[in-house]
């Protein structure tokens, strides 16, 4: 086995679904879209008659137990991403979503390789767009109550997350949320950009009028401050590993260093 097998092994070691998972369909894509969910779909995709329905990926939800600690729940995720492309050359991807104002959530690339876009507005209004290409061992965050969408590059690609909705008194500043809020895919009209495949890896497109308020996405990497605390071991061992001191040391930084999204209105 390779050292590069070896770690792959390793990332995967914690994690036995218990079941088969929820399956997503490039026609669950569509049934979101057109139900009015705030989701992005490409007017190749919608125009889409092939009759073909390939699997985007399947969830497997509280893949490890979920925890109490620092006064709120903790819930582990594990999403098992194909490779391929959607009708017009968008890569195979996620839903994408916007996060919840006081949602802390932190991905771990385990196999595969993908493409994570972050977008949000500042305090003053500006839009941020970033783009994170995590190979396997790779650590992403998601800005307080941003949106985000994941692409495969290289695949199968299995990315576990944690995540948690931190109480007022320890969330960083953030917009309040709309009474009656639908959930995750009815926050807030959709981020309307995606990926494709390019000779130097990928591109990312949408309307032309998405890509002006956008402008270029800025390129991150994994944040410093995350692996230290990780500290050399995987996401899903540290999830079930790191006592209340050690997951209250994250919060802590998370407050410190994720960006906070201001506004949820992609205009």
């Amino acid at each position: 086995m390779t050292p590069a097998m070896s770690r792959t092994a390793s990332l995967l070691t914690p994690l036995r679904p218990a079941g088969p998972g929820t399956e997503y369909r490039l026609s669950d894509l569509l049934q979101r879209h057109r139900a009015g969910d705030a989701v992005f779909v490409t007017d190749d995709v919608v125009s889409y008659g092939g009759g073909h329905d390939p699997l985007l990926y399947t969830a497997h939800r509280d893949v490890l137990p979920p925890r109490r600690a620092c006064d709120t729940d903790w819930f582990a995720d594990l999403v098992e991403y194909q490779p391929g492309q959607l009708p017009g050359g968008e890569l195979f991807r996620s839903t994408g979503h916007w996060n919840t104002p006081t949602q802390l959530e932190i991905f771990q690339t385990l196999t595969g390789r993908v493409l994570m876009l972050a977008a949000w507005r500042t305090n003053s209004g500006e839009p941020v767009l970033t783009c994170q290409t995590c190979d396997p061992g790779e650590m992403a965050v998601i800005p307080f109550g941003g949106w985000h969408l994941t692409l495969v590059l290289d695949g199968p690609a299995a990315v576990f997350n944690f995540y948690t909705g931190l109480p007022a008194e320890t969330a960083p500043p953030h917009q309040a949320m709309a009474a009656g809020d639908r959930g995750k895919y009815r926050r807030a009209a959709p981020v309307e950009l995606t990926a494709v495949r390019a000779r130097e890896g990928f591109a990312i497109t949408g309307p032309a009028d998405s890509v002006a308020v956008w402008g270029a996405a800025q390129t991150v990497s994994e944040p410093t401050w995350l692996r230290d605390i990780v500290a050399g071991t995987s996401l899903p061992d540290f999830y079930r590993n790191a006592d209340s001191a050690t997951l209250a040391a994250l919060v802590a930084h998370a407050r410190r260093q994720v960006p906070v999204c201001h506004r949820t209105d992609p205009r």
